[in-house]
């Protein structure tokens, strides 16, 4: 069962779950950027068209990527673009720089990507595991 926020109309799996109803235009993650930035933010997007039910929520800070559940977060920078995501194994490969444990059976990856070339069968393998753990939680 999903909750709507009565204040922004946001879903969330969680009733009353803790976030900002603040409304951002996903566009104003990119003023001032490098247009590499935007390039590899769109290939990262079309490298996760096969995913169902994705949706966007551009939020002050990043924008997150969600299906039943938030399962990536980006972060465009001047001239990169930072992503985190969660997989149930650590990876400590390029373009991984830090892992966090989060939780027995959780952790959280942090990557920057510098170009669309970044973008590659590996990164979209990791974000494709992320997504099917972000599916399993109840």
């Amino acid at each position: 069962m999903t909750w709507i926020c009565p204040e922004c109309q946001k879903r969330f799996k969680n009733k009353n779950q803790i976030h900002s109803c603040a409304r951002v235009d996903l566009e104003d993650h990119f003023v001032n950027k490098s247009v590499e930035v935007r390039a590899t933010f769109d290939e990262l997007m079309r490298g996760l068209e096969g995913l169902a039910d994705i949706t966007l929520n551009p939020v002050k800070t990043s924008i997150q990527v969600r299906a039943s559940a938030t399962f990536l977060s980006v972060k465009p920078k001047m001239h990169h673009v930072e992503i985190e995501f969660q997989m149930g194994d650590e990876v400590k490969e390029h373009p991984v720089y830090r892992t966090v444990r989060i939780s027995k059976n959780r952790v959280l990856h942090f990557a920057i990507l510098e170009s669309a070339r970044d973008v590659d069968v590996q990164v979209l393998d990791w974000l494709r595991q992320a997504y099917e753990l972000s599916s399993r939680r109840s």
